[in-house]
């Protein structure tokens, strides 16, 4: 008897478990929150706030341009940074060549695009 009261237990458990879960909505991320996320304070009637002070006037216009062109600049930098560092690196191995252009002709891969692949590489 109290076999089966545990089963109907746990299945009504698992019913209402479920129920509840459909139910309420899940969170997500890509929607913007019902807050204002502006950074200012209503202490001083909605200024806005510079790091650890109130912004003077168009300061605040001015951090949000360096903000831009400075992740701007870390875009155009970043490409050159990869080139650099494929250049500097040890040349590869003339059996890692080979081995890579037979695995890509095989693969049916343009002779373009193996010649593109060999030259990123360094092979001759």
């Amino acid at each position: 008897m109290w076999q089966k009261i545990s089963v109907v237990l746990f299945v009504v458990a698992v019913l209402i478990t479920s129920v509840v879960a459909n139910t309420l909505p899940a969170a997500n991320a890509l929607t913007r929150n019902t807050f204002n996320d502006s950074h200012s304070t209503a202490r001083f009637g909605n200024s806005p706030v510079c790091g650890d002070h109130i912004c003077a006037a168009g300061e605040h216009q001015k951090m949000m341009e360096d903000l831009t062109k400075a992740q701007m600049a870390g875009k155009s930098t970043t490409k050159s940074t990869n080139a650099t560092t494929m250049a500097t690196q040890a040349p590869v191995p003339s059996s890692v060549c080979q081995r890579v252009t037979t695995t890509l002709s095989n693969a049916g891969v343009s002779a373009a695009v193996i010649a593109k692949v060999m030259t990123d590489l360094g092979c001759s």
